[in-house]
């Protein structure tokens, strides 16, 4: 019998479904469907940090998934070192399967001496000798730990109002300062500037310990008017932030968000940062300033310099001085010095400017009636981390990603007066004012430039950015050496993870496979992962893909002539995570514990989440598509802003922000009444509320709801996904309903889908599988199996690729459902799997390893001399015309489902690989 012919038996996709089907809950609400469960222990979980033990002493949080049955939703958690030695931990439920049971925990741990390893298990945690506590007084929450005791204002001006260790204060009014321009910088008339604060108007605390305290602010930037702080009527950028205070720790960590909402026509930010005052005791040549760089360099130097005289203080003085230690008092000095000291200058300003991620320099001066000294340091990237103070004690200060994500700095006035004032500036003002207006005020087409820009439409309106801060209540200057391990701290945060075996067991996100080097053509695939991965992170740093608003992006398609990136052509410039580039990354780290590919997975999830998704306004739940500008594409899609990719990092690192971003993507379900994602393509039409594609736009807002499900046990969002599998499961032509793409009608109210009787079978390019679509569904269906979508699905994953004739024997007629063979492969050989058809399983595999576009790159080759201003490294393809019809070389869509393709296929049909 035929392959299609035996296929073509009708009855088994009428019948039953491939797998048992999995009773539905009854309907529910938060508060009736609380995930209980129960099942065995689970096992313990191996834990190491990622690329090496912390320098410094630190505290960090993480997630573990569990599998299904196993962990109670209530069950606590123990750590230990590698030796039994046991460890404090708190612990909290992330996700929760179906049955109730624990699906992913998060945890985290106080700033001790770091283990090699550690090792989690269900039993009873161990308590911590300090345990931190929260009181909430009138309009203040303070947090202690033992150690400091910081006090946080829940209305006002002031987000920080002390931080205090022992009897010292080392900070004090504490708030996040803005400074706003009404024209960019370039202009012929002069910007006209004025200063704004951050006003808190809500207080949350979300954790109280005892391993950990978490407080959220959040308010709006309100106008300044003179020393009264925020006083303005005005309100704009909203913003939160969430402060972190560990068990024993003597430092707090800061997570600063702000929302875009300002007219990026007329508003453009000066400066953004953290301000704070830090008292000054000590005499002025024992008041220290540190800086640190990321490559183990330390800047240090104090308000009265006594080294470099013309006469000698003495070598006990020098000493001191430099190492940041107290001097023997002046009457020890050489008569010369002791005598003449005080004629000496006072350096009462310092800054620590990062104006490109190349090049960082240290300014000092003696008053703001004076010049600045710009050439007192410099060098190539500073950590972000800092000291003001003296040798009684003082307040470090760190900034994650400081050269990455330039222009910011690090800023130091009055440092020879009773009060210094820090400021940690997210966004410097010494750099040229924040511009977010587009790149032209012309659209430049689709045909040519890959553009889809439309009016009104590429702004920047409810984007967001991040920041991640640190400040230490230390009770001397760091030594040099200290200020090393605290910058390496500031600069790449030590992270908790497990083996990859672990998390593949759990059998969570989908379906991947563990690295397979049983052959030589198994060998050569698993080494062009790692290679592109390796090309990825070059790339990163040779192109310097940097920048406040750029960093974790990556560039779409390259450019051959120019051996350039096509940074200035519309669709080919920015990736903003199309085709599944943070899925790819993600995946590749899983399987290999790479920390490489940790840290551009990362930083792809906080740029895509935050930068390329609207989280309020017009847009609100949507992502924009790839462009020259991050937002400036007209197509706001749910496929850039949905949740499936994002979780990933959400579960590993269990980041509350990252959790509250995906939360907005929830609102995509109504935006897109207001703004149909089909609305330039189809006729204007009143029969449903909206119209979308089942693939991505559907599929997106399914891991949307998969994830806000998992995430509260809330049926609701489970019953959102049921309903539409249930209409496209009656739709005749199934997953290959639709004009456009897949048309279909949607109202969000009911989540219901229509057939609108159009295009079924030949509605264009099918991009339902191109997002992780097929990912997406394989979960939803792994968490409740629907067996008539199940079927249709397995109807579609069939003949989506299959010659004429087995098309025309199932269906009675041949159809192009225009797919792309590479994207489409691992969906045709699960079909294979669930029928239990090697030959369909082959044919996955074929289907990849014939698409030209599917074939992994040769090694990259270094271009320079005058083809290029510095010597750059590409892939050397030739070019060639892709099935989208691009001119293409070499393009991230390629290098994305290529990899995705390859860890599918290898858990799905190890056994037919080439």
């Amino acid at each position: 019998m035929s392959a299609s012919s035996e296929f073509a038996r009708r009855g088994f996709l009428a019948g039953a479904g491939v797998t048992a089907a999995t009773p539905l809950f009854a309907r529910g609400t938060e508060a009736d469907a609380s995930p209980r469960g129960g099942g065995e222990s689970g096992e313990p979980t191996e834990l190491h940090w990622l690329g090496g033990a912390p320098a410094a002493p630190t505290t960090t949080a993480w997630g573990v998934p569990w599998p299904r049955g196993k962990v109670s939703a209530d069950t606590p958690f123990a750590l230990t070192t590698a030796d039994g030695d046991p460890v404090p931990v708190q612990s909290w439920p992330l996700a929760y399967w179906p049955d109730g049971t624990l699906k992913w925990s998060g945890h985290a741990v106080a700033a001790g001496a770091a283990a090699g390893g550690y090792r989690l298990a269900p039993g009873e945690p161990a308590a911590p000798d300090d345990a931190v506590r929260v009181s909430e007084h009138g309009d203040e929450i303070r947090l202690t730990n033992g150690t400091v005791e910081v006090r946080l204002g829940r209305r006002g001006p002031h987000v920080i109002r002390s931080v205090r260790r022992g009897e010292r204060v080392t900070a004090e009014n504490g708030r996040l300062a803005l400074l706003v321009q009404d024209r960019p910088d370039g202009e012929h008339a002069e910007p006209r500037r004025t200063e704004w604060s951050g006003v808190v108007e809500e207080a949350e605390i979300e954790q109280r310990g005892p391993v950990r305290a978490v407080v959220k602010l959040s308010g709006r930037y309100r106008r300044d008017h003179g020393r009264n702080r925020g006083a303005g009527g005005r309100k704009m950028l909203p913003w939160s932030m969430r402060v972190y205070l560990a068990s024993g720790d003597e430092s707090m960590s800061l997570v600063h968000n702000v929302y875009w909402d300002a007219d990026s026509e007329h508003v453009f930010v000066r400066g953004m940062g953290l301000r704070l005052g830090v008292p000054m005791t000590d005499d002025a040549h024992n008041r220290h300033i540190r800086f640190g760089t990321a490559s183990g360099g330390v800047w240090g130097e104090p308000v009265r310099v006594l080294t470099g005289l013309r006469r000698d203080p003495g070598e006990a003085v020098r000493r001191a001085q430099y190492a940041g230690k107290a001097t023997p008092p002046p009457a020890e000095w050489s008569e010369e010095v002791r005598d003449g000291y005080r004629e000496l200058a006072l350096w009462n300003d310092f800054a620590l400017f990062q104006g490109s991620s190349e090049h960082f320099a240290v300014w000092k001066r003696t008053s703001s009636e004076s010049s600045w000294l710009r050439n007192a340091g410099r060098g190539h990237r500073a950590a972000g981390f800092g000291y003001v103070g003296g040798a009684s004690g003082g307040l470090g200060v760190g900034m994650h990603d400081f050269w990455r994500r330039f222009p910011r700095s690090l800023d130091i006035r009055g440092a020879a007066g009773d009060t210094a004032t820090v400021t940690l500036w997210s966004y410097s003002p010494h750099g040229e004012a924040m511009d977010l207006r587009h790149y032209d005020t012309e659209a430049h087409g689709l045909g040519l430039a890959y553009e889809d820009v439309q009016e009104g439409l590429s702004s920047p309106e409810g984007i967001a950015r991040s920041t991640e801060m640190r400040l230490w209540a230390l009770d001397s200057t760091p030594s040099r050496e200290r200020v090393v391990r605290l910058s390496e701290v500031v600069d790449s945060p030590p992270r908790l993870v497990a083996a990859p075996e672990r998390y593949h067991r759990a059998g969570v996100f989908g379906r991947w496979s563990l690295p397979d080097r049983t052959g030589e053509r198994k060998a050569e695939l698993e080494d062009s992962l790692e290679r592109d991965v390796a090309f990825y992170a070059g790339q990163v740093d040779q192109r310097q893909w940097y920048g406040f608003w750029d960093h974790g992006d990556v560039m779409h398609t390259y450019d051959g002539d120019r051996h350039e990136w096509r940074y200035d052509v519309g669709g080919y410039a920015w990736d903003n995570g199309e085709l599944g580039t943070d899925a790819m990354l993600w995946y590749a780290f899983l399987r290999s514990g790479d920390p490489e590919a940790f840290r551009l997975a990362r930083a792809m999830t906080k740029h895509l989440s935050e930068v390329d998704t609207h989280h309020t306004g017009r847009f609100a739940g949507l992502g924009s598509r790839h462009n020259v500008s991050h937002w400036g594409g007209g197509a706001k899609e749910a496929r850039v802003s949905e949740s499936f990719t994002k979780r990933f990092c959400y579960y590993l690192t269990a980041d509350e922000l990252l959790g509250e971003l995906m939360r907005s993507s929830l609102r995509a379900d109504r935006t897109m009444v207001r703004l149909p994602p089909l609305r330039n393509v189809l006729d204007p039409q009143d029969r449903v509320p909206t119209r979308l594609r089942i693939g991505p736009d559907w599929y997106a807002l399914v891991s949307n709801w998969m994830t806000e499900w998992e995430r509260t046990g809330d049926t609701r969002w489970r019953d959102r996904i049921v309903t539409g599998m249930r209409d496209i499961a009656g739709f005749p032509a199934g997953l290959f309903t639709g004009e456009a793409g897949g048309a279909v009608g949607f109202d969000p109210e009911t989540a219901h889908l229509t057939n609108l009787g159009k295009g079924d079978y030949e509605g264009g390019y099918n991009l339902s599988m191109a997002f992780c679509g097929e990912q997406i569904l394989w979960e939803a269906l792994d968490l409740v199996d629907v067996p008539e979508f199940r079927r249709t699905l397995l109807e579609f994953a069939r003949y989506v690729q299959a010659p004429a004739e087995e098309k025309i024997d199932r269906f009675g007629f041949d159809f192009d459902p225009g797919v792309f063979g590479t994207i489409y492969s691992r969906v045709t050989a699960w079909a294979g799997e669930q029928l239990d058809e090697p030959w369909l399983r082959r044919r996955g595999w074929q289907r990849f390893t014939s698409d030209p576009n599917g074939r992994p790159w040769p090694e990259p080759v270094r271009v320079d001399g005058a083809a290029v201003a510095s010597p750059v490294d590409e892939i050397p393809t030739n070019r060639s015309h892709n099935q989208s019809g691009d001119f293409a070389v070499c393009g991230t869509n390629d290098a994305a489902q290529r990899g995705l393709a390859i860890i599918s296929l290898l858990a799905i049909a190890p056994d037919e690989a080439p």
